[in-house]
């Protein structure tokens, strides 16, 4: 039990970085594009299904570029729904 919450820390520490970037790639995107403010961007994202989805590293969402995830998002503020593209 203690070897698997072990990997499970280390698992989560190599993630961080990642989804981070993620993240600041995501949100410059989305002040770009959506013409929101930082905080509004932020706010956008988090309260997304796109972004719960996101930081559960299992998904591999995070492999995707920070422009498909995008796409994602704002077809899902469009239609309340996420859509995972074929191929995830």
């Amino acid at each position: 039990m203690q070897l698997v919450l072990e990997k499970q820390i280390m698992e989560n520490k190599e993630f961080e970085p990642i989804l981070e970037l993620k993240i600041s790639d995501m949100v410059a995107l989305i002040i770009d594009r959506e013409h929101l403010n930082f905080e509004e961007a932020l706010q956008y994202l988090y309260e997304s299904k796109l972004y719960d989805r996101l930081i559960d590293e299992s998904t591999k969402l995070w492999h995707l570029s920070a422009a498909k995830l995008f796409e994602m998002l704002h077809n899902e503020k469009l239609t309340n729904e996420l859509i995972f593209p074929d191929y995830v």
